[in-house]
């Protein structure tokens, strides 16, 4: 865990508390209303972002990653060179691969 983590989980963990007073005892000072009504949503807004950014750029990597390890031949050695040259097939579930001009219609 790095240090901004720890920040933040600390952070969160001081705004969970300041809460308590508020919610158990009803105190609410005006700048005790500014701090937990102003400040912490705004913090944990902070975070969100920060976190949601680190996210996408796993996702990202681990989809270059994905891409990196794919085979660009294929594995069967058994294949023959008609098979070899045919034109690729769709890789997207919901489209129907390129048609073919047969003449046999």
């Amino acid at each position: 865990m790095s240090r901004r983590e720890l920040v933040e989980w600390i952070l969160i963990l001081l705004i969970i508390v300041a809460w308590w007073p508020r919610v158990f005892l009803g105190y609410d000072p005006l700048w005790y209303h500014i701090l937990i009504y102003y400040l912490t949503p705004v913090v944990l807004i902070l975070i969100f972002v920060r976190r949601f950014r680190a996210m996408q750029k796993g996702f990202e990597y681990s989809e270059r990653m994905m891409k990196a390890q794919r085979p660009t031949q294929p594995l069967d050695s058994d294949l023959s060179d008609a098979e070899h040259n045919s034109p690729p097939s769709s890789s997207i579930p919901f489209m129907a691969p390129p048609e073919e001009d047969d003449d046999n219609n």
